[in-house]
């Protein structure tokens, strides 16, 4: 089987040398076969073995953020820009963490039994045998002891709490049992807390990651019954960062606040655990039968509760201020050096961490090292690139949010697009998520990227899936000209290092990685041996995903006039927006049917007739970059890559979104109510989702205003291609 793999991965490696490729968007004719030489140069360069052994190295110990091995961690990675040739930085912030110092859970009732907070050694896996990782324990949980009886509230979602409020059943007082999934676990401690429980245990159902979704670790990829999914529990949708310094930096002599004024941290104690121990609670739970839908897939009967359990925890955390360390590397441009393009990836991990993140960070140095390639050929950027690797993402964004809020204005003036690499690698299934702007020249650079095991490239495969899946779900209206299919790129909401670029600085980003089957998140089997069995055993998506990584920065960085793209903008948000006007005659409906008034008599013309404008002027844009191209003109480059940078800023408001001022565009958020996943438009669905008329009249005014103010700058940078000035 290893000389198969072998002879597979010599083959699917190896660049075919093309008689002509594909002119790249942004240049002149006359820079295309410089920038395809050294665009070759750097696809060359990446290699499996490398991949392989930055991952080895980078997992060899488990490395939390404030730890002294992410500092370890944070030093390797410099030395290694270092190696390549780079100009390196690191930079240091103090910051709010928390690490566990004692934590214990024991059943007390029906019987006694302390339950295991961490996962089991395997003989198989000489990482489960690690020393210096952490127990269970939830980034910024809060300390304290509690005992009583539990409830079973499903996913801990805020309907499934108004699902209990019908029920009849409270939390108040006692302890809420939730399982992993539908929304971020900082969401699923707020709703308890709120809801007036003492304290939140979140367990992963087997039904979600584990055996009903395939074989468990270490035969297979899926959740070990003894596997605790670690996290944090900050309310990351109401604002990311240092808690201890909401919306501005924590540099020395910052205002700090303490843990009892910070808004963003929960107040009750919280703990991860296993099925395993899970199933000991849930087993002895009385009370009702669960809703059909609640049922998990442990192999007996769910039931509500409270009665039949009780449980008693105990949680103390060492927190304080604890330094964390962003590492950069830098490639100088030539003609705007000022101007950025940002490679960000994160490094710490809550144990080795294998795919979470640094499958991304051993992408990440491949990229660096094969952009490095490149120069050292002769080739030179326009614009800045920069390699960002963050401390402390895990925790709540924290590394990039804080240099983000540092670096503010000058990011705002210059940075061209953030490029976000977290976990590269978990399968073979390429997905990407950015604003529309970027989608093109995303696409061209997914086309140079030979599938490793399918043939053709990795674009292809990409495209070919999207099309079926629109087609899938697409309904085709009689008697209306049907629908086509356009390309366009994932939704981003939160989650990862993206956020305060795209979120709260209004700069266009992207989001990528290539997919399977994962079952091991956060947790100590997320380890190099699960890497090199399930995730990439030839580590040739590794390699695949430093390829897209690095031409997509070499485009974005050389290009003659800013290869952002502006006609599929309107279309785009079209679609998001048709998906909230569904949903908005779905609520309409239920409410006449149980014969109630609903405000969701809104209509949507304002804002769409401001997306016809957008993407006509997104359209007098691009044709005014190609005349601009075709003229090889340099004037009218200078001129758009001036008037481009501004563009997507309009998208701001000053005050920030309702409840959460942080947040500050009006088209791309994540759920107030999910944590990570996108709310497009967020206070109009912030609207319709609490039936408010008046949030819906004033998000309406201010995205139709948004909109429009991007369409005149839009046509301010159509008037620069033509004028030269």
């Amino acid at each position: 089987m290893r000389v198969i793999l072998t002879s597979v991965v010599a083959a699917t490696l190896v660049l075919p040398v093309l008689a002509s490729e594909p002119a790249p968007t942004g240049f002149f004719e006359s820079s295309i076969a410089a920038q395809l030489a050294a665009e070759r140069v750097m696809l060359d360069t990446p290699t499996p073995q490398k991949t392989r052994r930055w991952l080895a190295h980078l997992t060899e110990e488990a490395h939390v953020a404030g730890t002294p091995q992410e500092k370890v961690v944070a030093e390797y990675v410099r030395d290694r820009l270092v190696e390549f040739g780079l100009e390196t930085e690191i930079v240091r912030y103090d910051v709010f963490l928390n690490h566990p110092k004692e934590v214990s859970l024991k059943l007390i009732a029906p019987v006694e039994e302390e339950l295991s907070l961490m996962e089991d050694v395997l003989d198989v896996d000489k990482d489960s045998a690690a020393h210096g990782v952490f127990p269970a324990f939830h980034g910024y949980g809060a300390s304290g002891d509690a005992s009583g009886q539990v409830v079973y509230v499903n996913y801990g979602t805020p309907a499934d709490f108004k699902k209990l409020e019908e029920l009849d059943i409270s939390v108040e007082g006692r302890i809420a049992l939730v399982r992993y999934g539908s929304v971020f676990r900082g969401v699923k401690v707020r709703e308890a807390e709120n809801a007036g429980a003492v304290v939140e245990i979140i367990y992963s159902d087997p039904e979600d990651d584990g055996y009903m979704q395939g074989d468990v670790y270490p035969d297979g990829p899926m959740r070990h019954p003894s596997a605790i999914q670690r996290g944090s529990v900050q309310f990351l949708s109401v604002q990311p960062g240092d808690p201890s310094t909401p919306g501005y930096p924590s540099r020395d002599g910052a205002t700090r606040l303490s843990r009892s004024q910070m808004k963003t941290v929960p107040q009750i104690p919280s703990l991860p655990i296993s099925y395993r121990e899970a199933e000991k609670i849930l087993r002895e739970l009385g009370g009702e039968r669960v809703p059909d839908e609640w049922q998990g897939g442990l192999p007996f009967s769910y039931h509500v509760g409270p009665g039949g359990a009780a449980v008693e925890m105990s949680v103390s955390m060492d927190e304080g201020l604890k330094p964390i360390f962003n590492v950069f590397g830098y490639v100088r441009g030539s003609s705007e050096p000022e101007r950025t393009v940002i490679l960000g990836n994160h490094r710490d991990a809550w144990t080795h961490g294998a795919v979470d993140p640094n499958s991304g960070t051993a992408a990440w140095l491949e990229t660096a090292r094969a952009v490095a390639a490149a120069v050292e050929s002769g080739w030179r950027p326009a614009r800045t690139i920069v390699f960002a690797s963050w401390d402390a993402e895990e925790y709540g964004l924290v590394g990039s949010v804080e240099w983000g809020e540092d670096r503010a204005a000058d990011l705002s003036a210059n940075a061209l697009a953030y490029l976000n690499l977290d976990s590269a690698v978990t399968g073979p299934r390429f997905g990407v998520g950015g604003t529309p702007s970027l989608r093109d020249v995303i696409r061209e650079s997914i086309a140079r990227v030979p599938e490793p095991q399918e043939g053709g490239t990795v674009g292809e495969h990409w495209e070919k899936r999207q099309r079926g899946e629109w087609a899938e779900s697409t309904q085709v209206v009689l008697d209306q000209p049907d629908a086509e299919f356009e390309l366009h790129l994932g939704q981003l909401g939160s989650g990862s290092d993206y956020t305060v670029f795209l979120d709260h600085l209004g700069i266009p980003s992207m989001n990528f990685g290539f997919g399977g089957k994962y079952g091991v998140y956060h947790s100590i089997y997320d380890n190099f041996r699960w890497m090199e069995k399930f995730g990439d055993p030839g580590f040739i998506y590794h390699v695949a995903a430093a390829r897209f990584y690095g031409t997509l920065a070499m485009r974005l960085a050389a290009a003659d006039i800013a290869p952002l793209r502006y006609e599929s903008y309107g279309p785009a948000l079209r679609e998001e927006l048709d998906v909230l006007r569904r949903d908005v005659v779905r609520k309409r409906r239920s409410a006449e049917e149980i014969d109630q008034d609903s405000v969701l008599n809104s209509d949507f013309a304002a804002v769409l007739g401001a997306l016809d404008t957008l993407a006509n002027a997104g359209e007098r844009f691009d044709q005014a970059v190609d005349a601009a191209l075709e003229r090889g003109d340099t004037a009218a480059a200078s001129a758009i890559n001036t008037a481009v940078l501004p563009i997507e800023r309009a998208l701001l408001t000053t005050d920030g979104l309702p409840a959460r001022p942080w947040f500050r565009n009006v088209i791309y958020a994540p759920g107030l109510t999910t944590g990570y996943a996108p709310w497009p438009f967020p206070e109009l669905r912030q609207a319709v989702e609490d039936d408010d008329a008046a949030l819906f009249a004033r998000g309406s005014e201010r995205v139709t205003a948004a909109l429009l103010e991007m369409a005149r700058r839009l046509d301010t940078a159509s008037a620069a291609a033509g004028s030269g000035n």
